[in-house]
């Protein structure tokens, strides 16, 4: 198991254990055991802590405290929103940022000076951005009132994203990964990183969330992307273990 001893997790208002690592995010389910936040944004960093083999805890409880009414009080950084990441004194959010963090940490940051890593830091922010572009369309109300007290007002804007933008996306990916030649079927380089890791969950979240639209999308070589990546042992084990939360079912999350 990747977790630490679930007998010592602690809440977001606790400071953290000495040389563990957190991830703090929103829980994945209810405690009825129906989905609540699902994978979420904290997927694009539990994979990279799950690809690493680093053990980790994911800290659920009191986020709203940590991050709003008493942030003052707890952050020793300030923080904005999950989900983030602490170790021991250290704290970063902002998801593209604490994927970086991460990936430079556990030796998953593409290696050949600044033009490949500016290559690199690219590709995961058009992942986010392509994220945060396609949850817009579930709230064109109101960006903090949930999905479901705004369902009929997304319609439009949900079929407008799927036939104008997921296209316009995911062509540029196909791009990306055909401009790196032949050099293992990775984003950069010859070796895997955390870019693939970002695109992966990218195209995980987007053929569970549209189906039918990823399968009409004539992308052959993301596809096999998806197909390689999720074939890898160390995520295929990741994939098949309770670890893995279920996706929400809306906003791409």
């Amino acid at each position: 198991l990747l977790r630490f001893d679930d007998n010592m997790a602690t809440t977001a208002l606790d400071p953290p254990p000495k040389d563990r690592w957190q991830l703090l995010y929103w829980p994945a389910l209810t405690k009825e055991g129906t989905v609540h936040a699902g994978a979420g944004r904290g997927e694009y960093l539990r994979i990279l802590f799950e690809y690493a083999g680093v053990p980790f805890d994911e800290i659920n409880d009191d986020l709203r405290d940590y991050f709003w009414s008493k942030a003052e009080d707890c952050q020793r950084w300030p923080v904005l929103a999950p989900p983030a990441v602490r170790y021991n004194d250290f704290e970063v959010a902002q998801t593209p940022v604490a994927a970086e963090f991460l990936a430079e940490s556990f030796g998953l940051f593409p290696k050949g000076g600044p033009e490949v890593a500016a290559r690199a830091r690219q590709i995961v922010a058009t992942v986010h951005e392509y994220i945060a572009e396609g949850r817009l369309a579930f709230h064109p109300v109101k960006n903090t009132m949930s999905y479901r007290n705004q369902v009929e007002e997304a319609k439009p804007y949900i079929a407008a994203f799927i036939a104008e933008r997921l296209p316009r996306y995911f062509s540029h990916f196909e791009r990306q990964l055909k401009a790196n030649g032949n050099t293992g079927g990775f984003f950069v380089g010859d070796e895997l990183s955390y870019v693939d890791l970002q695109v992966l969950v990218m195209l995980q979240v987007t053929s569970f969330q549209w189906p039918d639209a990823f399968a009409e999308v004539r992308v052959p070589l993301l596809k096999q992307f998806k197909l390689t990546m999720e074939a890898l042992p160390k995520i295929s084990q990741y994939l098949a273990s309770p670890r893995r939360k279920p996706f929400a079912g809306d906003s791409l999350m």
